[in-house]
């Protein structure tokens, strides 16, 4: 089949996930196994008792083997449960390392690929392993067995299942690679819709202003529609492979007829090759699914793997002692002192080292090389491969150091920064979550957050970015919160203009008597600079 847009593939990167064969996986990968073994001789002893329950019918018999059949049964059952627990174990390693580089990558994608990534290529990935993976682990012994079953039975009879498995994995492996051209496609598809609706419900306030609904709604029609159209195509390619793999086994109940009545075989020879076929069959009859949940997983895993492999790279060069602290005697390897050293950028633009002391009060260039280097401190402490660049708080590499070190000697308040779901208690102390609560709520206070204004005081439950806080309540805050326990370096970039004229007189007063390193961009009243930072 002609891919009608295989024009639209991109260039995704290369690479594999982590193993499967993992810590916490390796049970129930062995378990799977073992079960697929069981189930292959049962499938055989079943095929075996048909035969002579047909040759020599008695109760006794026709119970045993329908105990025997549910035990099978049961054992399919099971199969289905490890399989599950196996599939989440994996994708919830997989979706942690997604989410921790979509929060640490420079360039974050947006929230609808975000989502995308999270649901329909992580619902690829689950869906091969426990719907294709697992099966076809189970599967191959239990049509070993059946094969051992109908040599043990009549050699002829192996025919029935050679012949129809031989012709199914000549088809799908024809079938294969559209498959996974027309799930790449589908994939990128999605990934668009769900970019464009994210982006159009976050300007929904801009487009109702401008009288764009309409206009929007049709827009998103039109993206919808064209991965309609990537989706049917797959569908062709899955109904193309589902059907050759459920109809393909129905010639071995016909050769399986023919060779018996060819070869004179006995009632209790027919019965047992067609209960081994009619099990076979039903493997079979899975293949074309498998290889349609593993054509969509390969095409997740382009785009999955690098953005893995970007993850578990990070960090990788400041593993030496000196990538995070300074050597003894070095300008800087003091207590409190602060001493910024950025990397020179790629555009010619170089930032003089600052060092900077406690009580110290820096004024950053108003510009927007002030604004993305204020922006980079706050977020990756400068960390650079080029040491000793990199922003050193008492000597210690912030950009080398553990969360939880980190962010004890830096606060931070930028434009970008909106407040995460869940109570306002941990919002306020999201930094140092140990912090005595009614300190950071007078804190709080001083920087124009009064819980007693609200409903729920501080369980009020924030969603969407700080709902139902308004602008002046939700910078002070992110203020309080940067400011509790007084972190060694704080960085206040654009100072929030949303604030009470006497709360910015009060704030301003208190920053100006701060007893660490004071690094900002803007204006308060009542705060003056020791120095100024920009770059030449």
């Amino acid at each position: 089949m002609k891919n009608p847009v295989a024009s639209e593939l991109e260039d995704e990167g290369q690479g594999s996930l982590p193993a499967l064969w993992g810590a916490g996986r390796k049970a129930q990968l062995l378990c799977l196994l073992g079960l697929g073994l069981s189930m292959g001789a049962l499938t055989v002893l079943l095929a075996w008792l048909t035969g002579q329950l047909t040759s020599s019918f008695s109760v006794a018999g026709l119970w045993l083997v329908l105990g025997l059949a549910l035990v099978f049964g049961a054992g399919k059952f099971a199969e289905r449960v490890v399989a599950e627990k196996l599939g989440q174990h994996y994708v919830a390693q997989l979706r942690g390392g997604l989410l921790r580089q979509s929060l640490t990558a420079e360039r974050a994608p947006g929230l609808g690929i975000t989502v995308a990534r999270s649901t329909n290529d992580l619902s690829s990935v689950r869906n091969w392993v426990i719907q294709g993976f697992v099966p076809l682990l189970s599967g191959i012994p239990l049509l070993l067995f059946a094969l051992l079953g109908l040599y043990l039975n009549s050699p002829p009879l192996v025919l029935a299942l050679l012949i129809p498995l031989s012709v199914e994995l000549l088809l799908l492996g024809f079938l294969a690679p559209g498959a996974y051209g027309a799930a790449r496609v589908l994939r990128r598809r999605r990934g668009a819709l769900a970019s464009r609706i994210a982006e159009t419900v976050g300007a929904a306030s801009t487009v109702r202003a401008a009288g764009g609904v309409q206009r929007e709604v049709d827009r998103l029609q039109d993206t919808a529609s064209r991965m309609a159209t990537a989706a049917v195509h797959r569908a062709r390619f899955a109904g193309a492979l589902r059907a050759s793999a459920l109809a393909i086994p129905l010639m071995g109940s016909v050769l399986l007829v023919a060779v018996a009545s060819s070869t004179g075989l006995p009632a209790a020879s027919v019965a047992s090759g067609l209960l081994l076929l009619g099990i076979s069959s039903a493997v079979l009859g899975e293949f074309g699914r498998m290889v349609e949940y593993r054509q969509n997983y390969k095409a997740a895993v382009r785009i999955l793997a690098p953005l893995l492999a970007q993850n578990s790279g990070a960090g990788g060069s400041q593993a030496s002692d000196f990538g995070s602290r300074l050597p003894v005697g070095a300008v800087g390897n003091a207590p409190n002192l602060v001493r910024l050293q950025p990397a020179p950028e790629s555009n010619g633009q170089h930032w003089s080292t600052l060092l900077a002391r406690p009580g110290e009060r820096i004024e950053v260039a108003a510009t927007v090389a002030g604004q993305n280097m204020l922006h980079r401190l706050a977020t990756t402490g400068l960390a650079s491969e080029r040491l000793p660049c990199g922003a050193w708080v008492g000597g210690r590499n912030l950009g080398a150091l553990p969360e939880r070190t980190r962010r004890k000697l830096i606060g931070a308040v930028l434009p970008s920064m909106v407040l995460e779901r869940g109570t306002l208690a941990r919002a306020l102390r999201y930094r140092r979550p140990q912090a005595d609560l009614p300190a950071a709520l007078e804190l709080a206070r001083v920087c124009g957050l009064d819980v007693e204004d609200l409903p729920d005081a501080q369980d009020t439950m924030l969603r969407r970015g700080g709902e139902p806080l308004d602008e002046g309540q939700r910078a002070g805050l992110l203020l309080a919160r940067a400011l509790l326990e007084e972190p060694a370096l704080l960085v206040l970039d654009g100072l929030p203009g949303a604030l009470d004229p006497q709360v910015a007189e009060e704030l301003g007063r208190l920053l100006q008597n701060y007893p660490g390193v004071l690094l900002y961009r803007g204006e308060l009243p009542g705060l003056d600079p020791t120095g100024r930072w920009e770059p030449s």
